[in-house]
């Protein structure tokens, strides 16, 4: 059960406890059963809407299935959005691992962030055009890391858990089999439905290892940074971890034309 979904049950369940506390007490509405015929009727009105109310409302949050909606551009602004986004698919328990490491990276993130924009205001004035260049080169890579997380997200939403399960609890039985044959080479079998699954896990834990890579680049970029007394354009540009970083960008570049 996702973050949000406990903050719904919790608010719906509340809410009504509340409302009822506020109609049935004596000095407040005053509701009361066995009274005066309007007032008892409004009473069980109450009860039967609340019930009602209480009964749907728990079915629809707790077991009714949840519509697949992909994220799109533009709908997680802010670093804390992709966490929530993050934080609301940890329901899907074969991600749990890769789901908390993903949110320890971009913390990870703004803390390299913060400190190369404090080392770089030790060299430079933010109107310097090196000073310019280089948060040039650092927006690139934190929007190459958050488009990775997004993408992250988007595969997860897709990914159906419960069909994962019974998938290989099926593919678990045919391994026990006395006759069995290897299930992931029957074709339009568990085992091909698995080979797909498969491939979103396996795309979900590359996007984790891209974003490990991109914040060691940033550890090396930070490490370059902090052993220079004096910068040029053109010891910008030498720079070890700048070339690598503007390689990692080139090829993302490529790779989304392609």
């Amino acid at each position: 059960m996702s973050k949000k979904q406990i903050i719904k049950l919790i608010c719906l369940n509340l809410g009504l406890a509340l409302l009822n506390v506020v109609l049935f007490s004596k000095g407040l509405v005053g509701l009361t059963l066995g009274g005066d015929a309007l007032i008892t009727a409004l009473a069980v009105t109450d009860i039967v809407m609340s019930l009602i109310a209480f009964g749907y409302g728990n079915y629809s949050l707790l077991f009714k299935q949840q519509e697949v909606k992909l994220l799109k551009s533009g709908e997680l602004m802010e670093p804390k959005d992709y966490i929530e986004a993050l934080e609301d698919r940890k329901d899907k328990k074969v991600f749990e691992p890769e789901i908390n490491t993903a949110i320890d990276q971009v913390y990870r993130l703004l803390d390299k962030d913060r400190a190369l924009e404090t080392i770089l205001l030790q060299y430079f004035t933010p109107q310097e055009m090196t000073y310019v260049r280089f948060k040039g080169v650092i927006d690139s890579v934190n929007s190459l890391f958050f488009s990775n997380v997004k993408k992250m997200i988007n595969r997860i939403i897709i990914f159906d858990e419960k069909d994962y399960n019974k998938t290989l609890e099926k593919i678990n039985k045919q391994k026990n089999m006395p006759t069995a044959v290897d299930p992931y080479s029957m074709a339009g079998s568990a085992g091909a439905h698995m080979q797909i699954y498969d491939q979103h896990i396996g795309f979900v834990r590359g996007v984790v290892s891209d974003n490990e890579g991109i914040l060691v680049k940033l550890d090396s970029l930070l490490l370059e940074i902090s052993k220079l007394d004096d910068m040029s354009d053109a010891g910008l540009e030498n720079m070890a971890a700048i070339r690598e970083i503007n390689e990692l960008i080139d090829q993302t570049k490529l790779y989304k034309q392609s």
